[in-house]
This record gives C-alpha cells, sequence and structure tokens, in this order.
C-alpha cells in the first residue's frame, strides 16, 4: 500500500487534473454556443470531445497514480471541477471567451483557404480563358 506522502501527492495532482478538465469543458461549452453548431454536428462533436477528455484523464491518471482508482481519486477529480467552477470559472470566462471567437475565426478562415479559395481560382481561370478566347473573326484577315 502507498505511503501517505504519495497518497497526497496523488490527490493534490488528481484535483488539478480535474481543475484543468473543468476548464477545457468549459471552453467547449462556450466554442459550442458561440458557433451556433447544428444538433447533427453537435452529436458528433459531443463524441468526440467526450472520448478525448476520457482519453485525457486515462492518461493523466496513468501518469499520477499508474492508473489506480480508489475513492479519494474520483474525490479529487469531483473537487477540482467543483472549484473551478464556484471561485475560478468568474475568472476565466473572458479569456476563454476571446479564446473561443479566436478558434471560431481560425477555424472558419481553414474552411474558406480550404474550400472556397481553391473554388474561387478555378472560377477565375474559367473567366479568364473565355475572355481571352480568340474569336473565329480575327483569323479571316
Amino acid at each position: 500500500m502507498p505511503g501517505i506522502f504519495f497518497q497526497l501527492k496523488a490527490f493534490l495532482f488528481t484535483m488539478i487534473l480535474g481543475l484543468c478538465s473543468a476548464v477545457i469543458l468549459h471552453y467547449y461549452q462556450l466554442l459550442i454556443r458561440n458557433a451556433r453548431v447544428s444538433k447533427f454536428y453537435l452529436y458528433i462533436l459531443d463524441l468526440i470531445f467526450w472520448v478525448l477528455m476520457v482519453m485525457v484523464v486515462f492518461m493523466g491518471m496513468l501518469y499520477i497514480n499508474q492508473g489506480e482508482m480508489r475513492s479519494y481519486v474520483l474525490i479529487a477529480l469531483l473537487m477540482g471541477g467543483i472549484i473551478y467552477y464556484h471561485v475560478l470559472s468568474g475568472m476565466c470566462a473572458g479569456f476563454l471567451l476571446k479564446l473561443a471567437g479566436g478558434t471560431i475565426a481560425a477555424v472558419k478562415m481553414l474552411v474558406k483557404v480550404i474550400y472556397c479559395f481553391p473554388r474561387d481560382i478555378i472560377y477565375r481561370i474559367k473567366k479568364m480563358a473565355i475572355i481571352h478566347r480568340p474569336k473565329d473573326d480575327d483569323h479571316d484577315e
């Protein structure tokens, strides 16, 4: 059985992991709310988000206490989330809102570059080909 120092250290780090998980969840909620995602995409994004969150927490637990799940570990995860939402969320909300807005703008720009830019180039090439096409009347001279 691990010593008390190891358990206290694991409790503290697990609480920090719960706090970080709550920050990520808050950011995701702000991102989804401001992006105004349709229900279909929301279901897909929620599934992806929660799979990634489970992986992050699992990897954190492996690093912190070699994956041992004890009752104090679950209590520490919950305490970290509760501390964030009751104490720190008000201070972080403005920053996370700006970060979510920046993420939405970056994704829109990426979609524009990937989808719209090549489409516009093809349109302009076709338009130039139509404008600069030699006429049949020019060859009669």
